[in-house]
């Protein structure tokens, strides 16, 4: 059971750093591009 369980987990770890650092640059570039945006504005 474990040895079965133990892959389950690791590959819903992964899954979730993927996502996370997908949520963590898809924000980092959306605040970079606004700010890039409002300061060629101003």
């Amino acid at each position: 059971m474990r040895v079965k369980l133990e892959p389950e987990t690791a590959f819903i770890g992964k899954k979730f750093a993927y996502i996370f650092l997908g949520i963590i640059f898809g924000l980092n570039s959306i605040v970079f591009v606004w700010y890039f945006f409002f300061s060629n504005l101003t």
